[in-house]
């Protein structure tokens, strides 16, 4: 046999024996805490509100945002498990208003009213997801609710793309705004860049464990991003689906899987110490 032959013979082992190394490894088994779940009248066939403490502990996690624009759900929700349950208020009051918030004036004045009533067990911790993209970035009712959330000292979820943290930034500094998904374009560089730019800018990697547990190895471009800005991430399962819902404990497995290939400190933080400094003191 060939020198060359011998040499791909040993690659091809090499990797065989890593990737059994990596299937039989124990995951991440550390406390999470979830910064993106949604809940709301649809998802109540799959989980009751009574029943999300003792959904999220089945799945292993700890603490949860659960973002709503329904204030009786999440109370009876907090009722259940007031220690689990950090609420987010939704500012979709109905489904199709994802696509039509940002034109909507009266929105504003809506969550301010909200966030004045607060809650039986205290005040809501975030206002959003706001879906948004870069062609109504300029959107009056956007630039009013990133001013709200700065006002108030509350983060502001935004799903959209690059132009739309820039826009948010452009009009209050000192926001803090949760990047969802890792953006529109989740390219290390680019998140890399933004986080260098905006202090106030954390990121969370819901809906992205395909992309950081690729063929079983996290890439090493994002174990790069995630360990030189430890402190910018957060987890997240995204439950915007009656499917996401019934499917959590998966989702979370997948989370424990991509955690387990960072240092133990980096993967502490991300999993749980960036959501609870970020999210607990407010």
């Amino acid at each position: 046999m060939s020198s060359r032959c011998i040499r791909s013979a040993v690659r091809a082992i090499t990797s065989t024996a890593l990737l059994a190394i990596v299937a039989t490894a124990a995951a991440y088994d550390g406390p999470l805490f979830d910064a993106h779940l949604h809940y709301n009248a649809a998802h109540v066939d799959a989980v009751t509100p009574e029943g999300i403490g003792a959904a999220l502990e089945e799945a292993g996690v700890e603490r949860a945002v659960i973002i709503t624009p329904d204030r009786g759900l999440v109370e009876t929700a907090m009722d259940a498990a007031p220690d689990a349950i950090l609420p987010f208020l939704g500012v979709y009051r109905t489904p199709a208003q994802k696509d039509t918030w940002m034109h909507e004036k009266d929105l504003p004045e809506w969550v301010r009213n909200r966030l004045d009533e607060g809650l039986a067990r205290g005040s809501w911790r975030g206002i959003g997801e706001l879906h948004l993209f870069a062609d109504d970035r300029h959107s009056p009712v956007f630039a009013e609710l990133v001013s709200i959330g700065r006002e108030r000292g509350l983060p502001v979820m935004i799903h959209g793309d690059p132009a739309v943290i820039d826009r948010a930034y452009e009009l209050e500094p000192d926001a803090v705004i949760l990047w969802a998904h890792a953006g529109t374009f989740p390219y290390p560089p680019l998140i890399a860049d933004y986080l260098s730019r905006y202090p106030g800018l954390h990121v969370d990697l819901s809906m992205r464990s395909e992309r950081l547990i690729a063929d079983g190895f996290m890439p090493l471009d994002w174990q790069d991003l995630l360990i030189t800005h430890a402190d910018r991430f957060l987890i997240g399962a995204d439950t915007f689906s009656v499917r996401r819902w019934s499917e959590l404990d998966q989702h979370v497995s997948d989370i424990r899987a991509w955690l387990d290939q960072l240092p133990p400190d980096v993967a502490e933080r991300i999993a749980y110490g960036n959501a609870r400094r970020l999210l607990v003191a407010h």
